[in-house]
């Protein structure tokens, strides 16, 4: 959720999510509806009670998202992989019955050095 928001910051469209007008910050976090905003089932995980809720969904953004995550969320995006612990991999990779991540990369299988590691 994080991610999608801070997009148009760190685009610098903005210096805030709540500024950017296709954001569903505001929706989400100050509670201003919006006809076009659906709250989305983790949304509605982060409380029962509908100001706690705005409350938890804006402390989330005072961290920042590390930079690893971004690169990994980034990679992941535009490869079409998936992005989780291990666990939720498998339950991925069996439900839609298709690869999750790549495939381990080989060596250069014509050096000494490959054919070396395969005979010990």
């Amino acid at each position: 959720m994080r991610y999608i928001e801070l997009n148009p910051v760190r685009a610098d469209m903005v210096e805030h999510p709540s500024e950017y007008p296709w954001s569903s910050y505001r929706c989400n976090a100050l509670d201003q509806f919006d006809a076009l905003v659906s709250p989305h089932h983790e949304y509605k995980q982060l409380s029962k009670e509908a100001s706690e809720r705005c409350r938890a969904y804006r402390s989330l953004f005072n961290a920042q998202i590390p930079q690893q995550t971004l690169e990994e969320i980034r990679v992941s995006a535009n490869k079409n992989w998936v992005l989780g612990s291990a666990y939720f991999k498998e339950k991925i990779k069996q439900n839609l019955n298709r690869r999750v991540a790549p495939l381990a990369r080989g060596g250069d299988r014509k050096s000494a050095s490959f054919r070396q590691s395969k005979v010990n």
